[in-house]
């Protein structure tokens, strides 16, 4: 599908979010890792469109991180967020103002993709677009930078060279491992040659956690590896320690931008499809080159399908991670709903 394809939403979005005021939806912020706050307001964008109400975000930042994006909705005033009720996806709610929070509109649906699914649907089937139709890369191209973000991300594709030319590789490790089993390298670079079979990319810039990554990546021939080696990595989860040490939070809000949009400046990727950097970037490079071959996404359960025992493994650590997750937003919430705009 082209860009022309989806001609309304960029227009649907301006209105929507900055037009005459209308119902709005409070999308829950929650100080989780850079891509995932960046997804969360993806869904809420995406949400907007779906219900034909505004995507309300209380914070133009995403606490641990600074603020990367341009402001993404017009104020609300005068509204008691905490006394408003949780939109339900199963509802017919006619309430002026609803609240957003995942964890509850997942319950609501026990369908496979959840809330994420529904919204796409939802938004796909409001403008008469394809079920598939590429919505995050229209509404990641409407969700404008920062100029500091967009300096910082410039400057890093001048130095390193990122260009149309080279396939981006987001190589997840850090502290993924709370959540899944690391993709093995093998699968990566089987990935990578079969996107090379197809389209002959000069340069491969390869985005990790990890400062050995480079060992574990094999390059077709000819190929240029670009890895940043001036970026500092701790191979860890970035955004709790932020909360332990808030000094570093301007280095890995810019870190993480910059990876973000050098991998989105690509012109292909390889990565996993439960990493949201991989994700994002994803849905950019589809807006511009739809054509197939030059995106892989491998599942991020592999390793786990390949060893059940392993598998089994996990699938505790979800729910013990998921447990835990389920107890400690509330208090945030409360908090967050006492701002005013």
């Amino acid at each position: 599908m082209t860009t022309s394809s989806l001609p309304r939403l960029a227009d649907e979005l301006d209105r929507l979010q900055f037009g005459p005021p209308g119902p709005c939806l409070l999308i829950e912020q929650i100080p989780i890792g850079f891509g995932g706050q960046i997804s969360r307001r993806l869904l809420g964008l995406k949400l907007a469109l779906a219900l034909g109400r505004r995507a309300v975000f209380l914070l133009e930042d995403d606490p641990p991180y600074l603020q990367t994006c341009a402001p993404q909705n017009a104020p609300v005033p005068g509204v008691d967020w905490a006394a408003q009720p949780m939109w339900d996806p199963l509802g017919a709610q006619q309430e002026p103002c609803l609240r957003f929070e995942f964890e509850a509109a997942n319950a609501r649906l026990p369908e496979p993709g959840g809330v994420v699914s529904w919204s796409q649907r939802g938004a796909a089937a409001r403008y008469g677009l394809p079920a598939d139709a590429n919505l995050d890369g229209e509404i990641l191209a409407w969700m404008r930078p920062t100029a500091e973000a967009e300096a910082e991300i410039a400057a890093a594709r001048a130095r390193l060279g990122v260009d149309e030319r080279t396939l981006g590789v987001h190589f997840r490790r850090g502290d993924k491992t709370v959540e899944t089993a690391y993709v093995p390298a093998r699968h990566l670079n089987a990935a990578i040659a079969r996107v090379h079979a197809r389209w002959k990319f000069e340069r491969l810039f390869l985005a990790s956690d990890s400062p050995k990554a480079v060992e574990e990546i094999e390059l077709p021939a000819g190929v240029r590896l670009i890895f940043d080696h001036e970026e500092k990595r701790y191979n860890n989860a970035n955004h709790k320690m932020l909360f332990r040490q808030p000094e570093l939070a301007r280095q890995e809000t810019f870190t993480a931008c910059k990876n973000l949009g050098l991998l989105a400046a690509c012109g292909g990727i390889v990565g996993q499809d439960n990493a949201h950097f991989a994700t994002l970037a994803a849905a950019l490079v589809r807006r511009r080159h739809p054509e197939p071959g030059r995106v892989i996404l491998l599942s991020g359960d592999v390793a786990e399908l390949e060893a059940p025992l392993l598998g089994r493994y996990f699938a505790l650590k979800r729910r013990a991670r998921a447990l835990a997750r389920a107890c400690v937003p509330g208090e945030l919430r409360e908090k967050l709903l006492r701002l005013r705009f």
